[in-house]
């Protein structure tokens, strides 16, 4: 088991943590739930990167860690920046979701993604389906073979949540009303966890805010520009 350095959750102090690669994550939890639970906070951590302007240059289990043996630490090792033509960019994002539907799948299958076919899977996806989760076939099969660009943690939230609304429907407990506000809090955890662990990667974060803050500023000045342009014009 290796290292990895990152901020702590309470003294925000840079801190050693116990690391091991996803695929040896998977090699000793291997309960569905296990990896369902893994699959999702590794899902929310590439949606966070996506929004960050990042992506993922290689989706493989030895390129990802799981930090503390904790299935919310996930650490993406390979990032590499978004194209900043937007339809480049939401390219890379719908190929980095196909990448990690496919790493997923081959992890339930206990085989290196890269042994498979996946022209094979695609067309005959049905006969992969028995060995993923029953209620998680609809998003892989949208994914795999409809070219769907959907996150697996907003397929997994927009389930529950209906799920809950359907019970709240029901019978009206103030239970399922808690449900659902704990599941929005867990998502707002995940959130702290990846500005902790990311804030470590070659500055990423702080790259990605520049880049946030330089788009409005640049757009604000070509807008003083077009209007003093226009004042001037009208003034001739």
């Amino acid at each position: 088991m290796e290292k990895a350095v990152v901020t702590s959750l309470n003294s925000r102090k840079n801190t050693e943590v116990d690391s091991m690669t996803l695929s040896e994550w998977v090699h000793e939890h291997h309960s569905e739930d296990e990896m369902r639970s893994i699959f999702l906070n590794m899902d929310r951590a590439l949606k966070y990167i996506h929004e960050h302007g990042y992506c993922i240059e290689e989706f493989h289990p030895t390129k990802i860690n799981v930090l503390n043996n904790n299935d919310a630490y996930v650490q993406f090792k390979k990032l590499m920046e978004l194209s900043k033509d937007p339809i480049s960019s939401r390219e890379m994002i719908k190929e980095n979701i196909f990448r990690s539907s496919i790493m997923q799948i081959a992890l339930y299958l206990q085989m290196p993604p890269e042994h498979l076919n996946i022209e094979f899977l695609k067309e005959n996806f049905d006969s992969f389906a028995q060995f993923v989760p029953q209620d998680d076939v609809p998003y892989y099969r949208g994914v795999i073979q409809r070219d769907a660009s959907v996150y697996y943690c907003e397929y997994v939230s927009e389930k529950k949540k209906r799920e809950l609304e359907e019970l709240e429907k029901q019978y009206g407990d103030e239970k399922d009303k808690t449900l659902i506000k704990n599941y929005q809090e867990k998502d707002i955890t995940n959130k702290r966890v990846n500005d902790l662990i990311y804030r470590q990667i070659s500055g990423i974060q702080d790259a990605a805010f520049i880049n946030l803050m330089v788009i409005p500023l640049v757009m604000f000045s070509i807008l003083v520009i077009y209007l003093v342009t226009v004042i001037i014009m009208n003034a001739l």
